[in-house]
Formats: structure tokens, C-alpha cells, sequence
């Protein structure tokens, strides 16, 4: 097709005709009939969306208009408006195209017609409803790998013409936190939705639409935010073609939520019979009407909604993302979750230990099933990151308790097995176990003969000497370990804290975080031993012994817990008590009763646990399966806040997490695991 553009701005229409009429190489005969014919350009929706081509503008500024006619005739016109006149075409049949271009000489969209002209002036609407070209979309999705295990992403891309395909990476950099999917597709609004896995736990997702130009690339970057959350949005615009914008506004979702609790997020608009709308919950449609109805997992979310107007108005799209936490008393557990044995995967069993790592992750020792996992807490619930067994030279049969160091990230497991107790170094790269050094079960030797035990408990660590203690089932004696120790010889001091005087058998240990005191207590007799560090550095020295024939509330001391190195709290069957240091001499303090003075039941308690500060106290009772939590005044007097029912469930053992967000409670008659959540300020 020959063509002329005509380049003048201002469009001289009369000049346009006679300049058509002497120049278009088809005018063949002069006496042909003409006719005159007027040329609307109409748009259809367009897409306003998160990510677009950079410096790209969306708007048609100018119009591109071209036909063919009889007898080889054509004619090419551009304008800044959506209407053109052309005069003294010839009668017939003309093919008429129009393509929309930005200010920038980007074709945008295009449209055609087929006409037959009259002697009669014809008015034609032509509907730029095709996107013109291909372009490039280069995006890019990325997470904090260090809070993923074994991931897995699934990504989707709806076309314009609501098609569904699943995509591949591009660029698979998946276990450092990062996709990038790149092609060529056709001009148009294209929906990518994806949902992040750890493991077989959905854990972030997303929902956005993509606006690929002819000749472009649109480039993104998504983020599936998994420990933060920016601020909501008020309101959500519909960019009218017209000029006028339609703004809706978004009510029911806050920053934080609250977790496993129904919540309705709403989409208002002044007129909204003409919206359509679809809400995505992690990249999860959820909804297809101005409001959806969402019941969120604590942790991180991010919820998206695509609102399409009517005809001649663009559409609009909101990305929310927000942290469900559960509610309630700051301080106070409340049961989130119960993970039942042998799922996904992860072992439990009856009389299984739990202690948590250094970054949130926790190893789970199951004597049931003879493992040892390292876990992550996601979605209220566990997953299982790293499994050993014996056959990877895992001391992993009979363990009788689990400590984990803090601070060297060192794991020590005692079994009754072999007997043993192992160290292992944690590594937080790769949530992986590597075995240190093992120790036997020899822990003392002379001349004539050798002391051996049949299993290690209650592991304590002494911080200024990294010496571990641990009590024994069969003498009254405390053992001895070099935490710290680089081979198995140098582990074993061969030395042990023992006493005369008919010493009972010890049952509860423990050790003051400044290392400055020490508690030793038989369960049987009511023996109490509360220690004070002395001038030659001895942990176990200045002892005062207080005994139930003396002293009220001793009988069956189960569990201890220094506060700081003045004040021990203990508990026997269904108290709890107090002791503090006044410089020179130990002595009682408050005691709380099960079910007295306003203080909730707590009936065979088996453990004591404070978090960091010593600002809260949790005491796990066993007969009324429940947690009951005092806080801790400036004096270290507990003081009684609520109690935490476990439903049917028998706790043992328990431990905090670092981040005192959840506690992870194990049974000796259940094999299953409860996670509780932590309300925090």
C-alpha cells in the first residue's frame, strides 16, 4: 500500500482534502464519484496495575488512521483527538485501521473496519480493542530464603483471553531466595498468581497484573514478604479513560490482625453494580464479590484485590499485606495448634524432648520413633527441616534429656541407651546437626575402680565455666561435662560434686544465669540444697539445706528456676514457692496453692520456665493440662495472671521460643505436639 502521512499538527481538514485528493498515488480517474467519511476511535478498558513498562505512559495521546479503496486509493492521517474527518475518498469498499500511540510514538492499541462507502457521508466507529505487538516481561519473585526450607513455588499466568498456564523459572535461584520468569508474550493485561512453599506448608503468595507493550519490556519485582508488613492502604483508584476516577475504599483490614478468627475485608464504592472484583489470600482466590470473608493463620499474609470497572474505565489493584497474631493477655499462652505424630513427616511419640535453637527452629528428640529433627514453626504448625537416626551416627534411642547452648549453638543429647551424652554444633545456614565429640558414661576414676552412670538429666549449663552439669538416676552425684571440649578425652574432667552425711539422690537441678547460685532437691524426702558460689570459684559451696520436716511446701519438688542469682522459684505437686538470697542467708518467701487465693488449678506440676528478662513465669501442670502464667514483679514475687487450658491434652516438657512468640510442649502420654502462641505487646 502506497502511503502519505500528513505530518501537519493542527490538521487542516480542508487542506488535508485537496492535498489527498492531488497526492494519493491512487487517484486513477479524476470523475469518480467521492463521498466523505467520519472516523471515531473508541478505546476499550485498559489495565492500571503494579507493574507496567517503565517510562512507558498508558495513555493514547495521538491517533494513527490509514485506508485502502478502490482502485489502489489510500490515505493516512494522525490526530490528537479520537475523531478525524476525511473528504473526497472515492466511493466503495475501504478497509479502515487505527492505532492508538503514547506521547512517546509507542503503539499502544489498534482496531479496524470494513466500509463501503456511499455518495452519502458515512460516520464509523472503530474499537481499538487489540493491544498491538509482542513485548518482554521480565519479573522477578523474591523471599528470605533464611526462613524457608525446601521451597517450592508454583506460579501461574491467566492471558487476556482468561487462559491459564503454569509457568517455569527463567532463572531458578530458589534456595537463595529468588525466580525470575522472562518471554515474549502479546500486548495485554496478563494476571501472574503464586504461592510459596516450605516444604509442603503454603507460607506467601501473591495475585498481579502485568501490562505488556509492543516493543517494551516490563520489568518487576515482587516480594513475598514473610517477617514484615507495610502499611494498608486506605483506598484503591479506578482510573476512569474518561478522566473522571472512581475511588473505592477498603475497610476491615489493619496491619495487624487477629489470628484464627474470621475477618471481612470490604470493597465500597459509591456505585458499584458495574465493579467487578476477586480477592486473593497468598495468592489464593477467594472471593468474587465486594467483600471476602478470611479466617488468617498467625503469622504473615498478603491479600490482593483486582477491581474492574465498566466499559471506558481502567482497572485498579491494591496489594495488602498484614501480620495475624493472636490475641490476648501479652504474656499469656494460648493453644494455636496441635501437631499430630508421623505428619509430613515429622516424628513425636510418646516421651519425646523439645529445645529450641538459637533461631527459632527447635530440635525434636522422639524416643517413640527413635529421631532427631531440627523443625520450623510456620502456619502454626511444624516442619520438618533435617531427620537423623542411629544409621547417621545419631545417639538418637532412649534420649533422657536435650540441651541447647545459646550462645555456641552447641546441642547436647543424653541418652540412656548407650549411655552417652553428644554434642553437636548447630549450623542456621543449613539447619544442620554435626556431631562435636561423645562422651561415655565413665565420669570419674581412681586407682581401685571407675564411677559410671546409667543416664544423664536435668542438663544445666555453669556460663562462666561452660562446665554442664547433669544429676543421675542412681548416686548423688552431680556430672560433670566441658561443653566446650574439641575431643571426646578432653570432655570428662573426672570430677564430680558429691556429699557425705547420707546425701539423697538428687531429682530437680538448677543454675542461676550469672552462675553465682545453684539448687539441688530430692522429690522424695523434701530435700532441698540451695548452693552460693564461694571465693575459689566452687558453684556447689555454702550450702543450706531446708527439709518438709522444718520447712512447709517442699514435699515432691519437681521443677526450679532461678529468676537472677537471689531468687528461686520451685514447685512441688501443686505449689509454688520462693527463696531469696539477702547476701548472707537463703529463706522462703511467698508460697502459691492450686485453687487458693483466687489462683487457678495447677495439679502436678512438672515444669518451671521463664523467659529472658524473668518478667513472666509459665508453670506446665500435667493432672489439670493446663499452663498457668504469673508475671514477675521488680522483687521476684510471681504474681497470678490466667491459666491456659491444653483440652485433653498431658504436657511433660516444654520450651521457649527465643523470640518468646510460642511455646512447643511435648508428652509422655500423647504422641502428639502442642504449639501454643504468645500474645505480645
Amino acid at each position: 500500500m502506497n502511503r502519505l502521512y500528513q505530518c501537519s499538527r493542527w490538521l487542516w481538514i480542508p487542506l488535508l482534502c485537496c492535498y489527498i485528493c492531488f497526492t494519493l498515488g491512487g487517484c486513477k480517474e479524476e470523475s469518480a464519484g467521492r463521498s466523505s467519511l467520519h472516523v471515531s476511535m473508541e478505546k476499550k478498558p485498559e489495565t492500571q496495575k503494579t507493574l507496567l513498562p517503565n517510562d512507558t505512559p498508558l495513555e493514547v495521546s495521538r491517533y494513527v488512521v490509514e485506508g485502502e479503496g478502490p482502485q489502489d486509493t489510500t490515505f493516512s492521517i494522525m490526530s490528537n483527538t479520537n475523531t478525524v474527518d476525511v473528504d473526497g475518498l472515492l466511493i466503495g469498499n475501504w478497509d479502515i485501521t487505527a492505532v492508538g500511540r503514547n506521547d512517546q510514538g509507542v503503539d499502544l492499541v489498534t482496531g479496524s473496519v470494513s466500509i463501503n462507502l456511499t455518495k452519502d457521508p458515512l460516520e464509523t466507529v472503530i474499537e481499538l480493542g487489540a493491544l498491538s505487538g509482542n513485548g518482554m516481561m521480565d519479573v522477578i519473585l523474591q523471599w528470605d530464603a533464611s526462613k524457608i526450607n525446601n521451597p517450592n513455588l508454583e506460579i501461574w499466568l491467566t492471558n487476556p483471553e482468561g487462559t491459564t498456564t503454569s509457568l517455569t523459572p527463567t532463572t531458578n535461584n530458589m534456595e537463595n531466595g529468588s525466580v525470575i520468569f522472562n518471554g515474549s508474550y502479546p500486548a495485554g493485561s496478563y494476571l501472574l498468581r503464586a504461592k510459596l512453599y516450605s516444604g509442603a506448608t503454603a507460607v506467601a503468595g501473591c495475585a498481579e497484573v502485568i501490562r505488556v507493550v509492543g516493543n517494551k519490556t516490563t520489568e518487576g519485582s515482587v516480594e513475598l514478604t514473610l517477617d514484615k508488613y507495610a502499611d494498608i492502604p486506605a483506598t484503591i483508584t479506578l482510573v476512569n479513560n474518561l478522566g473522571v476516577p472512581v475511588e473505592c475504599s477498603i475497610q476491615g483490614v489493619s496491619e495487624v490482625m487477629q489470628a484464627q478468627v474470621p475477618a471481612t475485608a470490604t470493597l465500597s464504592v459509591g456505585d458499584a453494580t458495574e465493579l467487578e472484583v476477586s480477592w486473593y489470600l497468598d495468592g489464593e482466590e477467594i472471593s468474587n464479590t465486594l467483600s471476602c470473608t478470611f479466617n488468617p493463620e498467625s503469622g504473615q499474609h498478603r491479600l490482593d484485590v483486582i477491581a474492574k470497572g465498566a466499559l471506558l474505565a481502567s482497572t485498579g489493584s491494591a496489594s495488602i499485606t498484614f501480620k495475624a497474631a493472636v490475641e490476648g493477655t501479652t504474656g499469656v499462652p494460648k493453644l494455636v495448634g496441635l501437631v499430630e505424630d508421623t505428619t509430613n513427616g515429622l516424628y513425636v511419640g510418646k516421651n519425646a524432648h523439645v529445645a529450641f535453637l538459637p533461631d527459632g527452629k527447635l530440635v525434636l528428640a522422639s524416643n517413640q520413633h527413635q529421631t532427631i529433627q531440627v523443625c520450623r514453626i510456620v502456619r502454626d504448625t511444624l516442619e520438618v527441616v533435617n531427620t537423623y537416626t542411629t544409621s547417621d551416627g545419631f545417639n538418637a534411642a532412649q534420649v533422657t534429656d536435650v540441651f541447647v547452648d545459646p550462645l555456641t549453638k552447641l546441642v547436647a543429647i543424653a541418652d540412656a541407651s548407650i549411655p552417652s551424652l553428644c554434642v553437636y554444633l548447630y549450623d542456621s545456614k543449613t539447619a544442620t546437626l554435626s556431631k562435636q565429640f561423645e562422651r561415655n558414661n565413665t565420669y570419674f576414676q581412681n586407682s581401685s575402680s571407675s564411677k559410671t552412670f546409667t543416664s544423664l538429666h536435668h542438663l544445666s549449663k555453669e556460663a562462666s565455666t561452660g562446665i554442664l552439669y547433669a544429676l543421675i538416676p542412681d548416686a548423688s552425684h552431680v556430672v560433670e561435662t566441658n561443653l566446650y571440649a574439641q575431643t571426646s578425652e578432653s570432655a570428662d574432667p573426672n570430677e564430680y560434686v558429691w556429699w557425705f552425711s547420707n546425701p539423697p539422690v538428687f531429682d530437680a537441678m538448677a543454675i542461676s544465669e550469672g552462675s553465682q547460685s545453684a539448687a539441688l532437691a530430692d522429690t522424695g524426702t523434701g530435700f532441698l540444697k540451695l548452693c552460693r558460689k564461694n571465693t575459689m570459684d566452687d558453684l556447689f559451696a555454702q550450702d543450706e539445706h531446708f527439709q518438709s520436716a522444718d520447712t512447709p511446701y517442699l514435699d515432691n519438688i519437681a521443677s526450679m528456676a532461678f529468676l537472677n542469682d537471689d531468687q528461686l522459684i520451685y514447685a512441688t505437686n501443686n505449689d509454688i514457692g520462693r527463696f531469696a538470697y539477702n547476701g548472707t542467708l537463703w529463706a522462703q518467701k511467698e508460697i502459691f496453692t492450686s485453687m487458693q487465693n483466687d489462683i487457678g488449678e495447677m495439679e502436678a506440676i512438672s515444669q518451671l520456665l521463664t523467659n529472658e528478662d524473668d518478667t513472666m513465669l509459665y508453670v506446665l501442670a500435667k493432672t489439670s493440662k493446663n499452663i498457668v502464667s504469673f508475671s514477675v514483679d521488680g522483687f521476684g514475687r510471681p504474681l497470678f495472671l490466667e491459666s491456659s487450658t491444653l483440652g485433653d491434652f498431658a504436657p511433660a516438657r516444654m520450651d521457649l521460643s527465643p523470640s518468646e512468640e510460642h511455646l512447643a510442649i511435648v508428652s509422655d502420654t500423647s504422641d502428639s505436639l502442642v504449639l501454643c502462641a504468645i500474645p505480645q505487646v
